[in-house]
């Protein structure tokens, strides 16, 4: 964002939210938000590891690889995370 002088003041920053206007981090995230912040950990982390899976349309190693893991530990994630790989709808 370039500006003319050297403040912003509220009217630059809600011209430069998006149409919604922005959200901390929680709001509106569901389970995301509530709890300890070891639930909220693993709430975010299985979120994360479900769209990744369903992003690389359920192949492991292609998922595993995205998130920087071994296939191997994406697996194991998996379980600590209580998702059953067998359980997810298959992409349409």
């Amino acid at each position: 964002m370039l500006l003319a002088g050297a403040e912003v003041d509220s009217d630059t920053v809600r011209m430069a939210l998006p149409a919604g206007g922005a959200k901390a981090v929680g709001d509106g995230a569901g389970e995301a938000a509530k709890g300890t912040l070891a639930e909220r950990v693993e709430a975010f982390e299985k979120s994360v590891v479900l769209s990744e899976i369903q992003n690389q349309h359920r192949n492991i190693t292609r998922a595993a690889a995205a998130l920087g893991l071994e296939r191997s530990h994406l697996y194991k994630k998996c379980q600590q995370l209580g998702i059953d790989l067998r359980e997810l709808p298959t992409a349409s």
